[in-house]
């Protein structure tokens, strides 16, 4: 796919800020967020503040920019979460969007769903594509909603749309993984940048789920068919770059 210009929503928060960084040299940004990012935009990318949970919000944003390619991140991350703040935040943002791209000619639309659609399951069962979902939380809910928004979309409304799940991210310096699932399901801010640029450019898709983990020791997500479809090839080990602790096994 020839993609140049990419809508990032969600720019201000932890993934949005690491990908817009490493990638800034290679595609034209539309940056989106309620708040301002943290850190320097510059030529030739733009930041505008959006509500995308208000009707119209959406469509208004697209109407003066026609990005290539959507990630969609913005949303509350939160297992705790209650349903009056995930209803705005994943279900009407994502919602209204999609609406609003499907009367565009953006080629690609990737949506940040979670781990958390299957972590009904226990901690010891690796994922394979094609398992049911199974959430354990209303937050991972609505992203079982997002991926099946995006399939509906996709295959009634023309969109190509990959479905990322996407595991524990965190950065190799923090002190953040706890215990054999965090081991397991950690993606590194290096790995996400390699993931969300293949689903970017992956070709022929017109609608797919991948695992957002690293190359993990041991790992939640069998990343067989990611591999395959995306071109995903990460790079990181958990068990590697931390040294496992007391709780690793517990």
């Amino acid at each position: 796919m020839t993609v140049k210009k990419v809508l990032l929503t969600g720019a201000s928060g932890r993934i949005g800020r690491t990908f817009f960084k490493s990638m800034r040299d290679a595609y034209d940004f539309i940056l989106t967020d309620l708040n301002v990012p943290d850190y320097e935009v510059g030529s030739p990318h733009q930041f505008i503040p959006a509500d995308l949970s208000k009707p119209g919000a959406a469509a208004e944003l697209l109407a003066t920019e026609q990005p290539d390619a959507i990630v969609h991140l913005a949303g509350i991350p939160d297992a705790d979460a209650k349903f009056e703040q995930l209803l705005p935040a994943n279900i009407l943002s994502t919602t209204w969007l999609l609406e609003a791209v499907a009367k565009t000619s953006c080629r690609r639309f990737v949506f940040a769903s979670s781990a958390q659609t299957i972590e009904g399951y226990p901690v010891d069962v690796q994922i394979h594509p094609g398992m049911a979902v199974a959430p354990a939380n209303l937050y991972g809910v609505t992203k079982c909603y997002g991926e099946a928004l995006c399939s509906f979309y996709a295959t009634h409304h023309g969109l190509s749309c990959v479905a990322l799940r996407i595991g524990a991210f965190e950065a190799k310096e923090a002190d953040a993984l706890k215990n054999a699932r965090d081991y397991s399901a950690w993606l590194s801010p290096e790995d996400a940048v390699r993931l969300i640029t293949c689903a970017i450019e992956a070709e022929n898709i017109t609608f797919f789920i991948g695992y957002g983990i690293s190359d993990n020791r041991f790992k939640r997500f069998d990343l067989s068919h990611t591999r395959e479809v995306l071109g995903y090839q990460p790079a990181d080990d958990a068990f590697r770059e931390f040294a496992p602790g007391p709780l690793l096994f517990r």
